[in-house]
């Protein structure tokens, strides 16, 4: 895959190879991805998921990745400290109890809650 004009490694105008640039530039990116438009997760069969379920996916997928992620210096430490917090990590055990209580009759959400809390992140 072809790098992007002046995006090549080693130009990223740091005057170093590009690396704290880069990992400063994609743990932005993935901070704001909450501030997006939100993914719309489909049940199997392709039913649209409650919205809710749909926020829940989404948090416990950031959840998932941030929290396997290796704090290998102090800066890393904080990003992933920081994205945590964010997403609300430390409640997300809590918040699918609770969905799974609202929706114990609603197959395709319990399967869906299933899913997100497998994935790897």
């Amino acid at each position: 895959m072809a790098a992007l004009p002046g995006m090549e490694p080693g130009n990223w105008g740091d005057g170093m190879t590009g690396q704290p640039t880069r990992i400063a530039l994609l743990g932005t990116l993935l901070l704001m991805q909450p501030l997006a438009a939100e993914p719309v997760h489909l049940a199997e069969g392709g039913a649209r998921l409650p919205v809710e379920v749909q926020r829940y996916v989404t948090r416990r997928m950031g959840c998932n990745h941030w929290t396997g992620e290796d704090a290998y210096d102090e800066a890393r430490g904080r990003d992933i400290a920081a994205a945590v917090k964010e997403l609300r990590c430390g409640t997300i055990d809590a918040d699918e109890t609770r969905l799974r209580r609202r929706f114990k009759g609603d197959l395709p959400v319990l399967k869906a809650l299933d899913a997100a809390r497998d994935a790897s992140g």
